[in-house]
């Protein structure tokens, strides 16, 4: 009952995630009702219900008829299924609330990502911040974990400072400190190992992207396009912590 209550605490919350993503630098408040894209009607409270009304309006307008994006139903059960997964029984309820709101922050950081190529410095140093918290006041942390944040930030820094921004943003190297203080060394590395092989085939899926409308209006995307990591790096994170993972053995081999 507890995971299904979070599955759906999620489901909401990732509504609201999708809200900040969108309207992040816009100069749009979060306090805004939500409008139709196409025809700029304000949605009354029943096209706003999480997941259902996408599903139940077959992912058009009521009053228009324009498609809506896949995004919204895609982030908010991506968001639930984080919720229902990373909350950990054996954590305080501090802890857990550290990975929840962390991973908040990262969800929405690849949103904006997706749609702007950069990584918002509030953002990235919230989640480092939090992060912090991790080794500070949870757990003890050994010299390698407590090094481990560090170590992906210089990195990433050295790919984005050889390759002059072209092969990775420097906010990357920004998501990495924060990854690697939040997992720890064997975890972090982990997920930043995953996370460039989930970039190699999702950087592939990325370039057609623009075929179901994710990201909305988006250019035609070539081999040449600017793909953005943030999305490759939270998904790694986040299969790292959900299964323990220790890829050292694999990526060694």
């Amino acid at each position: 009952m507890i995971t299904v209550f979070l599955f759906v605490a999620g489901i909401v919350i990732g509504s609201f995630l999708n809200v900040v993503g969108l309207r992040w630098g816009s100069g749009r408040t979060l306090l805004g009702r939500s409008s139709c894209p196409s025809c700029g009607k304000v949605l009354e409270w029943y096209e706003l219900i999480p997941l259902f009304s996408f599903l139940i309006l077959r992912g058009r307008c009521l009053n228009c008829g324009g498609k809506i994006s896949w995004q919204y139903p895609a982030v908010e059960i991506l968001t639930g299924l984080v919720f229902a997964t990373i909350f950990n029984f054996q954590f305080s309820i501090f802890q857990n609330l550290i990975l929840i709101s962390v991973f908040c922050i990262y969800i929405v950081i690849v949103i904006y990502d997706v749609y702007h190529k950069i990584i918002p410095d509030e953002l990235v140093y919230t989640s480092i911040a939090l992060s912090l918290l991790v080794p500070l006041f949870i757990v003890h942390y050994s010299l390698l974990d407590w090094l481990s944040g560090p170590i992906l930030f210089a990195f990433f820094g050295l790919i984005w400072l050889l390759s002059k921004g072209y092969a990775m943003g420097f906010g990357d190297a920004k998501l990495g400190l924060s990854v690697g203080l939040l997992l720890g060394a064997t975890q972090g590395f982990s997920a930043i190992i995953l996370a460039f092989w989930i970039g190699a085939f999702g950087s592939l899926m990325y370039l057609f992207g623009d075929k179901v409308g994710f990201p909305k209006n988006a250019k035609k995307l070539t081999m040449k396009s600017e793909i953005p990591f943030a999305p490759f790096i939270v998904a790694g994170a986040w299969m790292s912590l959900v299964f323990n993972l220790n890829l050292f053995h694999v990526a060694l081999f």
